[in-house]
């Protein structure tokens, strides 16, 4: 008899498993599209400064916050974690790199204060990014998604 369910022994849980454990359809997957889009970003805006290709880490900045935002409250609490993680490290990047932009507006001769400015920024956002990156490889949570580290 295959009803044969008593108080004592039951059958196991079926736990839904997704499918293709770096696809994008995934929960890992869309963590780590989204650190390394956040990478990208970084890296294709400190390398490719002249205006017509600077637009190039924009859009892929844009991606990567169009794609963190959009699975950020409906994923695994370990993924949630990692989408406020890189949406965190986009918005303040971001906005450390525009104020130091904004300087060579004010005085000429601050470039090479931007220019500094914007390559800790980049060492940070690649150092955050990379654990985090990390992490989600290993399905782990990311321990302060808030902070200014890790």
């Amino acid at each position: 008899m295959s009803d044969n369910v008593t108080p004592f022994r039951r059958p196991k849980p079926v736990r839904p498993q997704q499918s293709g454990g770096f696809g994008f359809k995934t929960h890992r997957g869309k963590v780590l599209l989204g650190h390394l889009l956040t990478l990208a970003a970084f890296s294709a805006n400190f390398f490719l400064r002249m205006p017509p290709y600077s637009l190039i880490g924009l859009v892929i900045a844009i991606a990567a916050v169009v794609i963190v935002y959009s699975n950020r409250g409906e994923a695994m609490p370990w993924a949630n974690t990692h989408h406020e993680h890189a949406l965190r490290t986009l918005m303040f990047g971001y906005a450390i790199w525009v104020l130091a932009s904004l300087l060579t507006y004010v005085h000429g001769s601050l470039i090479t204060i931007t220019f500094y400015v914007q390559l800790g920024v980049l060492i940070w956002a690649v150092l955050r990014a990379s654990v985090a990156l990390v992490l989600g490889v290993m399905r782990k949570p990311v321990p302060n998604p808030r902070g200014w580290l890790f």
